[in-house]
């Protein structure tokens, strides 16, 4: 986990993102990389430059075995689960406030999940420019 935190914070400074960018791009990938260890049981995580629509974009990809979010949408609201919202008694306990999502969509252009046909992959995407927000 550490490893693809530091890794991907290298590539982003290598490939011209500013140093705060590059963090934001490393937290992204450690918050994607500890939901494979703490929901999946692990996976793979595959950092790539790619050229999109908005220009240069350094793309973080989790990469598991276990089935798809049931709910992206919720999942990605603060205090949510796929499956809905989460007690306040439950969030300490949990290890996790239910936030780690949202948070890695929020530091990225765009955050989707692909179904694969044994699994999922969650893909972060970071423009080097980020485009404006509506």
């Amino acid at each position: 986990m550490i490893g693809a935190r530091v890794a991907a914070e290298r590539l982003a400074l290598q490939e011209g993102f500013l140093r705060l960018a590059a963090q934001e791009v490393a937290l992204v990938t450690s918050e994607l990389a500890w939901n494979l260890v703490r929901h999946a049981g692990g996976g793979e995580i595959e950092l790539a430059m790619t050229n999109g629509p908005h220009g240069p974009a350094l793309v973080v990809a989790a990469i598991d075995g276990s089935p798809p979010i049931a709910d992206l949408e919720t999942a990605l609201l603060d205090g949510h689960t796929a499956n809905g919202p989460i007690p306040p008694e439950e969030r300490m306990r949990r290890r996790g406030l239910g936030s780690g999502l949202g948070a890695a969509l929020r530091l990225s252009d765009r955050l989707v999940q692909e179904v694969l046909p044994k699994g999922k992959r969650i893909v972060a995407t970071r423009y080097l420019v980020r485009p404006s927000r509506p």
